[in-house]
């Protein structure tokens, strides 16, 4: 599959909701995105691992070429439907791990946008805690649970995205348990607490989204400037490494990069082209370090009705990213 192709995909979303008085509760759900939901997706999902290498000139531009490579060899189009590839199959057991896991993030961050609305998601142990010079514990240890954010009504969720295993179904429920035990985020109630599985029902990639009710658990606290650097941070670092010249100049109405994507096939020659755009203010107050300013930015500005949303061959997200393929633009 192609995530610069222009094109709509469908996918079967399962809604589980058990809690010990009212037993199960399930429903599906067909989620309908586009390339480009799934391509914004992919380029503002955390991943920890990036963490590991220390920072170098166009690092944040190779994790990005992974992760679009890794989606496009990992899956392919019937349909309007996305099935597991072929290639994944010579693959050994470690690598299907690593790519079923940073898929469930990805398809985690899509499908709660799509259903819920979340705008922002980020990694719990991502979450740094300046005052104590350590990232975020949830009850002592370091958790991969995505926070994920909704600017218009300004509350939190929890969702713990699950890669296919051996043992998928008793990985599930543990997700929905372990995501049920952060009983408030920041001195208020998550509007959510649930998991999400992505995995192949005959082939076809679907998800099952689960909340388990429970009642025990612990409170979860951290500060949102670190929350909201999490997010948008490593976007500020790969416009500084591909356009430094634009991002210290004067300030615009948007800041604009059109990046080179090689074809992930030996087949094709050439390069075709991802844009990408942030908003003015989104990108001043990144410049100014000012992360828990952005939402506020955002709620001014309406970000998520921006004229470049309705063109053709573009998606702008409500978090004030824009992204579009294909189209090369001049400096």
């Amino acid at each position: 599959m192609l995530l610069t192709e222009q094109k709509t995909y469908t996918m079967t979303v399962t809604e589980v909701d058990q809690s010990p008085k009212s037993g199960l509760n399930k429903k599906d759900v067909i989620v309908e995105y586009t390339n480009l939901e799934l391509l914004h997706a992919v380029l503002t999902c955390s991943m920890p691992a990036g963490r590991i290498s220390s920072g170098y000139r166009g690092k944040r531009k190779n994790e990005l070429l992974g992760r679009i490579s890794m989606v496009e060899s990992a899956l392919k189009v019937r349909g309007d439907q996305l099935v597991k590839s072929e290639q994944t199959m010579y693959l050994d057991v470690s690598e299907r791990g690593a790519i079923s896991h940073y898929l469930g993030m990805i398809y985690t961050k899509l499908i709660a946008k799509k259903l819920y609305g979340m705008d922002c998601m980020a990694h719990i142990n991502l979450l740094e805690q300046p005052q104590a010079e350590k990232f975020v514990k949830y009850n002592g240890a370091y958790r991969q649970d995505l926070i994920g954010y909704q600017m218009e009504s300004g509350t939190w969720s929890i969702y713990d995205p699950i890669g296919r295993s051996e043992n998928s179904q008793a990985a599930f429920e543990n997700g929905c348990r372990q995501a049920s035990m952060i009983t408030s985020v920041n001195g208020g109630t998550p509007k959510r607490k649930a998991a999400c599985m992505t995995y192949y029902e005959r082939g076809y990639l679907t998800a099952v989204l689960g909340e388990y009710r429970g009642e025990d658990g612990f409170p979860l606290t951290f500060p949102e400037s670190s929350y909201f650097k999490a997010c948008y941070q490593p976007l500020y670092e790969l416009f500084a490494d591909e356009c430094p010249e634009r991002l210290y100049g004067e300030p615009k109405a948007s800041y604009e990069l059109d990046l080179a994507l090689p074809w992930f096939d030996e087949k094709r020659e050439g390069f075709r082209h991802l844009y990408l755009g942030i908003e003015n203010d989104v990108m001043e107050q990144m410049k100014a370090g000012h992360y828990e300013e952005i939402p506020k930015v955002l709620e001014k500005k309406a970000a998520g009705e921006t004229k470049r949303q309705k063109e053709d061959g573009f998606y702008s997200g409500s978090d004030g990213i824009t992204v579009g393929t294909g189209l090369l633009r001049k400096a």
